[in-house]
Formats: C-alpha cells, structure tokens, sequence
C-alpha cells in the first residue's frame, strides 16, 4: 500500500510540474547567489586598419540597480530611472587613453519587482578605436536619484598586434544559430554578455574572429570543453567536436540600446568570423574551460577561454547535500534513498545525480525541470510550515502535501471552540482535497483524510 501510494505521488508531482509550470528561459535573479547588478564585456576586433583596433563594450544592467520614481499623467502611470555609465581606458602605464560618458534614461509601465527577471536588463554597447597595446577598462555606474554607484576595475584587454600566424580573437557568446544556411544568411548575431556567465539550460554558441595571412589555404578547427578548473573528479563533463560556420569578413557592432548585436561585413579574405554551435545546455553548474585549436597548412593556434554557468535561482535546500537527499523522502524509494547515503560522498552524489536524471523531463538539458521545481516547493514548505528554530516543514503533512501538489487553489482554516484547528486544501485541477487537524494545538497539522469530488 505504501509503494503503491508513493507510486501515485510521484506521478501527482510530475503530472503537476509539467502542467502548472513551465521551463523558464530567462530566470530572475537569486537571493542565494547575488551577482554584480552590472556585467560587462569588452571584446578586440581586428580591421583592414593594420594600425588601430576595435574594442566593442558589451554591457547590461539590472533594473534593481536603479531607484525608480514615480510620475502621473493624465492616462497612467510611468516610472523613471536616471543615471550614466562612464567607460575609461588605461594603458599600460596606467595613463588615461580615453572616456566616455553615456547618460541613461529609463522609462517602464510599473516598478521592477525584486528579482526581475534578466529580459528587463538594460543592454548597450559603445565601440572605442584604439592603436594596438595593452588596456585596462574601468566602468562606473550611477544612479541620480539614490546616489548608488557601482565600479568595476578588473577588465584587462590584450589588443596589441596580431603576430604572424592565426590569430584568435576572444570568444563571445551569441544568441543561437542552427544550420549552415542560416548562419550565412544571417545579418545579425546578438551578444549573451553577463560578464562570462552563462544561464544553465540556455541553448547558444561562441562567435570570434579568425585572421590568418594565408587566403588559399582552409582553416580546420577542433573544440573541447571540460570543466576540468572546478576540480570535481566525480562529475567531469567533456565535449568535442568540430562542427563550424564560417563567413569571410569582418565584424561590425550594431550599437542599439535596447540589444546590440554583431553584424559581418567586407569580403576580406585575411578575416573571416567563425561560430561553433556549442550544445552549452548539456552543461552542469561550474567553471568551464574552452579550447580552440586552428590549423592551416602547417600553421596551428591554440587559444583557451574561460566561462561560468550559473543557475541563478538555485533552491536553498540544494545547497546543503543532506537536507536535499531526505527531502527525496515523499518521492524516492528506500532502495534509492539508501544509495545517495549508504556509500561514500562520491557515491552518494553520483547515485542523487541518477535520480534525478531518471526523473528529468527534458534529458537534452543540463537544467531539470522537475528537480528544480521540487526543490522550490522544499525551500517553500521549509519557509512554511517549520516549527520553532527548525527546517522541518518539508516532513510535515502539509509540507509533503505542498512539494507533491503545490499551492492549492484555496485553503480553509476552521477554528472552533473546543475543537482542534484543522485545514481543508482544495485543488481544483486536480478535483482532490486535504483535510489536516492540529490535535495537540501545536501547529503541527496531521493529514487526517483525502478524498476525490
């Protein structure tokens, strides 16, 4: 009976996150990991012009950087931010090359809510020429109204001349393009610039630029990444390939607030930009490493970047391994419960791994759906029904009712004299309810019946 009803459960939950909750591309920000409200990134192209080169300055800024005021006209409301950006460079010997200032006005229907979602960011993008060398760029945001200021000072650009050989710019993530004819026909490319960072889930590829001085001669690139820098042996993932589109020519910035993007333009036979569709949904959380190597004849480069994938709105209760294992108690049988703790820590984690690789509703995916949804409901029943100084909701009836079926459609709380409290859960979609008593009048409310209408 206790399998049979676990079984039941467990399709209830999946039934329930497939249904009432969708995969979300574009997640609002955490209050676990808090990010820089402003990332940027700056990116050396080369041109026909052997004597100067293009920075391109790709930036976004969250709208909870700004305070956001309030004005009233005669049809409704509007909200709005002012600040500037101010952009310097330095060289070498730390001398100021050049500045920028660039005023910001920002105009929305309603306030952003705290954890507004990436899509409402802010995006731009400025261009400096500059001869070749080496550059420092240092940004500083303001907010007029609050005061607030943000200053970053850790960009360091190499744009100093090519040497001979094939040079590699540094990559940049765009936007995905999914065939050879596409890729060809296509006149824009937009940049996903979050200072390194990539949104676990999020599909897209690396855009860079290729010179050589050899124009008869193909170009073969080879690709690996690996997240060999984060150091956890137990959960390597490594992927290669050689798959690539290439189109002669050389880069031009499409400077527009609202998005940026990159655009090939000329024929150059010396240049051409080169993007690998790079499958970065199957990657985990952590620290990767991406190494391109180029050959031509008897001329090879190599050329490694780094990049960060994040999972911005990471349940609490996946932080702590223990707590995320037991939680499994409502879904999970003993058998594999006893796998993620009867064994080593390296055993146990790759067995949790499994689990929820078995219980993943789109395994193309790094980001899981279905895990990720549970996990909410864990910190939600935590937050909900815990007693006194504990993280125990999520073993309480009520707490299991809530990971398994979610928010109810509306809940009645029934207090009468001489009698024990008692709640009755009501779930529409599912024509189900809940009926939970406090006998002991501790907040402690047990699950008394179930029944269907």
């Amino acid at each position: 009976m206790a399998s049979t009803m676990r079984y039941i459960f467990i399709l209830s939950f999946l039934f329930t996150t497939l249904s009432f909750t969708q995969p979300n591309e574009d997640m609002p920000r955490s209050r676990q990991m808090q990010f820089e409200p402003i990332s940027f990134e700056a990116v050396p192209f080369w041109s026909e012009d052997t004597t100067v080169v293009e920075v391109a300055i790709f930036y976004r800024i969250h709208p909870e950087f700004f305070f956001f005021a309030k004005t009233t006209n005669a049809q409704h409301e509007i909200y709005e931010a002012n600040g500037e950006l101010v952009f310097e460079v330095f060289d070498k010997k730390d001398i100021a090359c050049t500045r920028e200032v660039r005023p910001l006005h920002i105009v929305r229907n309603s306030p952003p809510e705290e954890g507004a979602p990436f899509s409402e960011e802010v995006q731009g993008a400025l261009i400096f020429k500059l001869k070749r060398g080496f550059y420092k760029i240092v940004l500083e945001a303001k907010d007029s109204e609050s005061g607030k200021s943000f200053i970053n000072r850790d960009m360091i650009i190499d744009a100093r001349s090519p040497s001979s050989g094939i040079i590699i710019s540094p990559a940049l993530c765009i936007d995905p393009v999914f065939s050879d004819t596409l890729f060809h026909a296509q006149k824009y490319f937009f940049p996903i610039n979050r200072g390194g960072s990539i949104i676990i889930g999020q599909t897209g590829g690396f855009l860079f630029q290729v010179l050589s001085p050899d124009t008869i001669t193909a170009i073969h690139l080879l690709w690996t990444v690996n997240n060999k820098l984060e150091g956890d042996e137990d959960n390597l993932q490594e992927l290669q390939g050689e798959r690539y589109y290439q189109e002669y020519g050389t880069p031009a910035v499409i400077v527009n607030q609202k998005r940026p993007s990159i655009s090939i333009q000329g024929n150059s036979k010396h240049s051409r930009m080169v993007y690998i569709p790079l499958p970065i949904e199957k990657l985990e959380t952590g620290r990767y490493q991406l190494t391109l190597t180029a050959t031509q004849g008897t001329l090879k480069s190599n050329m490694d970047f780094s990049f960060i994938v994040i999972w911005p709105l990471k349940p609490h209760s996946l932080s702590d391994f223990k707590l995320s294992v037991d939680a499994l108690r409502h879904i999970a049988t003993e058998a594999e419960l006893d796998s993620m703790t009867a064994f080593s820590s390296s055993a146990s984690r790759k067995a949790f791994r499994a689990f929820w690789h078995r219980h993943n509703p789109d395994t193309t995916r790094a980001f899981n759906t279905a895990m990720a949804e549970y996990y909410r409901r864990v910190d939600e029943a935590i937050k909900r029904f815990s007693s006194a100084n504990e993280t125990d909701g999520y073993r309480t009836d009520r707490g299991r009712i809530y990971i398994l079926f979610g928010s109810p459609s509306f809940a009645n709380r029934l207090l009468k004299p001489n009698s024990a409290p008692s709640e009755i859960w009501t779930y529409e979609k599912l024509k189900r309810r809940f009926f939970f008593t406090d006998q002991r009048k501790t907040g402690n409310y047990i699950l008394v019946k179930m029944e269907n209408y």
